[in-house]
């Protein structure tokens, strides 16, 4: 084929994925979703390692929880870059192209970096972890339409699937480590079960009425579906950090925020902090707003005590606990 052909087909595939059009005959599960693993087979590596590529180090630490040292993993994004506005570089690029197989998020998480990968050729093979999910719209509901919320992890269920859409995909382009990839794989999904088990058992101490949640931007609504919370309201009203709320926005914030009774504001970025002090400066109903961080987009840095997508969870559950009435 064509180094031109290459390109128009890479270009084709990264379209798909990010339009959210199922382009592949091979689903991962038998849901409607429109996102899908696609067939894959064995790479030559000739006694190299599978070289991989992570956009988020969310998506990154789960593929290192499978691949372990079956693998040579690069991790575009590092810890407190935010994916929707995230731009490669040159090296970045070089990687992708490097790489047997690039792990991508989908539904346009990755939404500055799009045109970027489609310059890079077809030397790798784009995998939407997310395959299989039944995504949630903006407004919290199921259904892709054109407002797909990719914000799946905050659901552990969600990881569990990513999961095993690694392994799948590791085990299919390099077979000899297939024991490999299903005995990690396994393992990480009964870490990811006892996860999901401590939420729900810290959870279930807050009143059902006190379980409402007001963020900076749409990142929580798979963390309120899956864990019995209400996110009443956002200060950026979009799942994009590149949104700008309007007056009036702000103002309809305001007024939800103080018919519920909510003091608190849960922020993920410099530019929405600020945001959510303006916010804060107009409830009169509040004494004090606390304004608590929460890692959304990405893992933290070393020390943060949220350098993995485990104990992110962690972090922003204790996060969350403290801010609740």
């Amino acid at each position: 084929m064509s180094r031109t052909g290459k390109f128009f087909r890479f270009a084709l595939t990264a379209a798909c994925i990010f339009l959210l059009q199922a382009c592949s005959p091979d689903p991962v599960t038998e849901t409607n979703s429109p996102l899908l693993l696609p067939s894959l087979g064995p790479v030559s590596l000739e006694g190299r390692l599978l070289r991989a590529v992570a956009t988020t180090g969310i998506i990154g630490d789960v593929a290192a929880q499978v691949g372990g040292e079956a693998i040579e993993l690069r991790v575009l994004m590092a810890a407190g870059v935010d994916p929707h506005s995230f731009i490669p570089t040159p090296q970045d690029l070089a990687a992708m192209e490097e790489a047997d197989v690039v792990l991508v998020n989908g539904w346009n998480l990755e939404e500055s970096l799009l045109d970027e990968m489609t310059a890079i050729g077809d030397q790798a093979t784009l995998v939407p972890v997310s395959a299989g999910i039944e995504p949630l719209s903006l407004d919290g509901t199921e259904g892709v339409a054109d407002f797909a919320d990719p914000h799946v992890w905050f659901d552990v269920g969600n990881v569990i699937i990513w999961t095993s859409n690694i392994e799948r995909t590791f085990s299919r382009l390099d077979p000899a480590n297939a024991e490999v990839y299903a005995r990690n794989g396994e393992r990480y999904r009964q870490d990811l079960a006892e996860l999901d088990r401590d939420i729900r058992e810290q959870v279930e101490a807050i009143p059902p009425g006190d379980r409402v949640l007001v963020t900076n931007h749409d990142s929580l609504a798979y963390f309120a579906a899956a864990y019995g919370f209400e996110v009443i309201g956002t200060i950026l009203p979009a799942t994009t950090t590149l949104a700008e709320p309007s007056a009036a926005e702000i103002a309809a914030l305001v007024n939800a925020m103080q018919s519920a009774g909510v003091c608190t504001i849960f922020t993920d970025s410099d530019a929405a902090e600020t945001l959510a002090r303006t916010v804060a400066a107009e409830l009169d109903l509040c004494s004090r707003v606390a304004l608590l961080p929460l890692y959304t987009g990405n893992l933290g840095p070393p020390g943060s005590g949220a350098n993995s997508y485990v104990d992110m969870m962690r972090f922003n559950l204790d996060a969350i606990l403290e801010g609740m009435p």
